[in-house]
């Protein structure tokens, strides 16, 4: 596969980051799986990948890494032995992040430092680590990609949320400003701002029967009649953000909501 890309995704061994890394799989493109653990075993997450590709008539190769994204030192040395074996890296997805209350009430400034030093820090950590490697523009060739993986409650926050929100309006500021360092490099950046994503951190919610209810009036409310995106809703935008058909797009958000947003329910 002359045309295969390189594509390193965080938090690509479950959830969100997983559906994206086996998106780029059927495309025919290799994957570097990063998982925030460097003891947790990922061949389950590998082997997922691997047989999304297989299905699409593509023998990719995946790997995957653990690492404390809040560690710089310790993602810088990820970073550079990736590349010492894959080289050029065509694609980053930063998905990985963390979601918990943090309401206000309950004084827990630990939770809040947590959450900020793991989607804002963590951030910065990946992209700065990866630059020295990602693709730059050649003649007329374009450049690499980033996509950030951010949320709606960067725009439109919910109590009880405040560290989630505000660690996610920093990203996707973030990706706003980095985008005018990166653009001259050839190289786009972009966020994906999901609005709620039919994952396991919803099941608690989902299979709660008291909750039922609420989630069918949120389901009323939307636009597209259902209350949860899918991962693979999501991957699907993540796939254009890393295409050529994006290469206009710098610093750009998109939001894939169900159109909860336009009502906020």
């Amino acid at each position: 596969m002359a045309d295969a890309r390189h594509v390193l995704v965080t938090g690509g061994t479950s959830g969100i980051g997983l559906a994206i890394a086996q998106a780029f799989a059927k495309e025919g493109d290799h994957l570097i799986l990063i998982g925030s653990s460097p003891e947790r075993d990922y061949t389950k997450a590998v082997q997922a990948v691997e047989a999304a590709g297989k299905a699409a008539g593509h023998d990719v190769r995946v790997c995957a890494h653990g690492v404390n994204i809040t560690d710089f030192p310790a993602v810088k040395a990820l970073l550079a032995e990736i590349a010492a074996k894959v080289g050029t890296l065509d694609v980053v997805v930063h998905s990985a992040g963390v979601f918990f209350e943090t309401p206000i009430t309950d004084e827990t400034p630990e939770a809040f430092d947590k959450m900020m030093s793991i989607n804002v820090s963590g951030m910065w950590h990946v992209v700065q680590a990866s630059l020295p490697y990602i693709r730059r523009k050649k003649g007329h060739v374009h450049g690499g990609k980033i996509v950030a993986i951010s949320s709606i409650c960067g725009f439109y926050s919910f109590a009880g949320y405040a560290a989630y929100a505000a660690s996610k309006a920093a990203a996707t500021a973030l990706v706003r400003s980095l985008a005018l360092e990166l653009g001259p490099l050839g190289i786009n950046i972009n966020a994906v701002e999901p609005g709620r994503v039919k994952t396991s951190m919803h099941d608690a919610l989902i299979n709660d029967p008291t909750k039922a209810e609420a989630l069918q009036a949120v389901a009323e409310a939307n636009p597209s009649k259902r209350t949860f995106s899918t991962p693979e809703d999501i991957a699907a935008v993540v796939l254009f953000l890393a295409g050529p058909g994006a290469v206009a797009m710098h610093g750009s958000a998109i939001v894939v909501d169900e159109g909860t947003s336009l009502g906020l329910v």
